[in-house]
């Protein structure tokens, strides 16, 4: 079962005073409240914008922590119109519309966003969770807007500046509910490369198994391709019963990144 309770309004918390923060213990609480999970299950509805089409999907979700991520999307009617799944080195597409599949390394989706190299990257998204934040001296905290935000340091910044292999390095912004401890959004970027980026919003925070997971999902990726997703959760369960089934007709053709 599913308990539910959202964030209180940024209007509501920001009358409040908020306790301060070292960015060392900030991000502890963030780590104490990531979402854990070893096989998770969810319904899920999307709102699609990519290479100038729009379009609505309902499918779902399934995942094995750090080992498989699979999808399934469908029209309206139910009729299925694409299967996913990522494992740890390659990324499997199946288009039932034009009758094509797609198998390509996980690393060859670089140029689509320069963060999407890694399956643990993936579900982190896909759950609310960080998996890069540590306890350093790289982020200052600030106050924003009823939220904790968490900044990279002028210091870091001036070390990648001097650094021959900047362009390598990923800068984030991180706003942070102070009731929950939740990451509500983040923007992640390469060093001196404002083309090439992340923006994720995260709300609607619900209880699963005693730990909060947002419901809803707002993502902006701006790299050689540009796609905004909207997604909503329902029926989000922790299940280790899945199946991850992808199989490939002979009909099929395979296409080409």
């Amino acid at each position: 079962a599913l308990a539910g309770t959202s964030c209180k309004s940024s209007k509501s918390v920001a009358k409040k005073s908020l306790r301060e923060f070292t960015a060392s213990r900030l991000i502890k609480e963030v780590e104490n409240h990531q979402f854990y999970f070893n096989y998770l299950q969810a319904k899920l509805n999307a709102k699609i914008d990519a290479k100038g089409k729009n379009f609505t999907v309902k499918g779902q979700l399934r995942m094995q922590k750090d080992s498989i991520v699979w999808m399934s999307f469908s029209l309206p009617l139910g009729v299925e119109m694409m299967r996913v799944k990522i494992t740890p080195d390659s990324v499997f597409m199946l288009n039932r519309n034009d009758k094509t599949y797609l198998c390509e390394d996980i690393e060859s989706f670089q140029d689509f966003s320069p963060m999407i190299t890694s399956i643990q990257f993936i579900q982190s998204v896909l759950v609310g969770n960080d998996i890069n934040l540590r306890e350093d001296d790289d982020y200052n905290v600030a106050i924003d807007n009823g939220q904790y935000n968490l900044y990279i340091s002028k210091e870091l910044k001036k070390s990648i500046k001097r650094s021959d292999d900047g362009w390598k390095v990923i800068m984030k912004d991180i706003w942070i509910d102070p009731d929950l401890f939740k990451i509500t959004k983040y923007y992640i970027k390469e060093y001196n490369n404002d083309k090439r980026k992340i923006d994720v919003e995260y709300s609607d925070f619900e209880l699963v198994n005693g730990k909060y997971i947002p419901t809803k999902i707002d993502i902006t990726v701006r790299g050689d391709i540009y796609m905004e997703a909207n997604v909503s959760y329902s029926n989000v369960v922790e299940n280790d019963n899945l199946e991850f089934n992808f199989n490939v007709p002979k009909k099929y053709d395979r296409i080409y990144r």
